[in-house]
């Protein structure tokens, strides 16, 4: 059997979408951070805090969980998820408190994945549905009023479509991006791309060809000419990461190291120039998950060192990131320790990736982790994903600035 990644052991990591299971395992995201870049210095956040929760719309007995961020500004963001059997969740932040925004809702198994937001009132959030057939994209856009279904495309004759990410440069140049199943039940890589007025599929490279699974995780845009996507692929004996870069014309693939000698897992990627662009995942080494960030420095993607709090023994994951210059950016996640599951934020400086105090809310033996991460600029971040609070998933939110 083909091995898959590890993933967080939330009781939600494996209550969603289970008629797709099998096809979907585990998380698959890859946050969507508006993250702008400041004109000026700005100081870096310093502190983590997480008082002023999101709302649970289901109640105290459903499950809900954040799995995108978007921020604009301190006064200005959003997170995306799922709460109860299957209902899409969206939140806004408007500088004192989160507040629940109807979503639609088409189908009976709905979840976003991804948020990104290009001004007060043009933002986008992506993920699946089941329409009592098969699982479709599932695309809604805020225009400052509502958010409303988007149509969106899906793969001829393929059962299973879902988004995992999005991400956009201008009000006509957004791209989404996940995987289908072809007609052999094969995971493939799916890329749409929003050209101001549809989505559109555009065709994106499967290194293992169709017989094999590969799946995206992640996209970050630069330009109209210059975009990057990231994922993994299963070689036949191991799952690898795969990094593909858009040029205007095409999406092709990029050479990215893969370390992990049973399987490298890419699931976020941010960029804020053609010179510098970040990506992360986990590599595995047979006995646990190893954090790991990538740097694209104009000519190639390299390895750079990163915290493991979880030992030798359990795992420490990122899922995300989000870069706002040269010398300032998070990844987040999660990391085991034996009785329970912990946030993890890692921060770089410029010259390092140093782990930061954050808080946990499910207590000291219950499963905390962090999906996805934004800033606006170094002294706003946020990010968000879930806890267990003995009986059900909740939603977190925590804040540095």
């Amino acid at each position: 059997m083909q091995p898959r990644r590890s993933v967080p052991r939330l009781a939600w990591a494996v209550a969603t979408l289970l008629i797709t299971a099998a096809a979907v395992a585990g998380f698959t995201t890859a946050s969507a951070p508006a993250a702008a870049i400041p004109t000026a210095s700005v100081t870096p956040c310093v502190a983590w805090t997480g008082g002023e929760q999101p709302p649970d719309p289901g109640g105290a007995d459903e499950n809900h969980t954040l799995r995108g961020v978007a921020v604009l500004s301190p006064c200005n963001a959003w997170a995306v998820g799922n709460y109860g059997s299957g209902q899409a969740l969206i939140t806004h932040w408007d500088g004192a408190s989160w507040t629940a925004v109807p979503s639609p809702d088409p189908g009976t198994e709905d979840r976003l994945s991804a948020v990104t937001a290009l001004s007060a009132n043009n933002a986008w959030a992506v993920g699946e549905y089941f329409d009592g057939t098969a699982l479709r994209t599932l695309i809604v856009h805020w225009d400052g009023t509502a958010w409303t279904q988007v149509p969106s495309p899906n793969v001829s004759g393929s059962l299973v479509d879902n988004l995992a990410a999005v991400r956009g440069t201008s009000a006509a140049n957004v791209w989404a991006v996940g995987s289908y199943n072809n007609s052999s039940n094969v995971s493939q890589t799916l890329t749409l791309h929003w050209n101001g007025s549809a989505w559109k599929l555009v065709p994106s490279p499967d290194p293992s060809g169709p017989a094999l699974d590969q799946e995206l995780t992640g996209v970050a845009g630069v330009s109209a000419q210059d975009a990057w996507a990231v994922g993994f692929y299963y070689n036949g004996s191991f799952d690898k990461s795969m990094i593909l870069r858009w040029n205007g014309t095409s999406w092709k693939q990029v050479t990215s190291p893969s370390p992990g000698t049973q399987g490298t897992f890419l699931e976020g990627v941010r960029a804020t120039s053609a010179g510098n662009a970040w990506a992360v995942g986990s590599s595995y080494n047979g006995t646990a998950d190893k954090t790991l960030t990538l740097r694209w420095d104009g000519s190639a993607w390299k390895q750079v060192k990163s915290p493991n709090p979880g030992g030798t023994t359990q795992n420490s994951d990122l899922n995300a990131v989000a870069v706002t210059t040269a010398t300032d950016a998070w990844a987040v996640g999660n990391y085991g320790t034996g009785a329970g599951m912990r946030t993890l934020v890692l921060h770089w400086d410029g010259s390092a990736w140093q782990q930061t105090t954050t808080p946990n809310l499910g207590g000291a033996t219950i499963d905390d982790a962090l999906l996805a991460v934004g800033a606006s600029t170094a002294s706003d971040v946020w990010a968000v994903g879930g806890y267990y609070n003995g009986a059900v998933d909740q939603t977190m939110a925590i804040h540095c600035c």
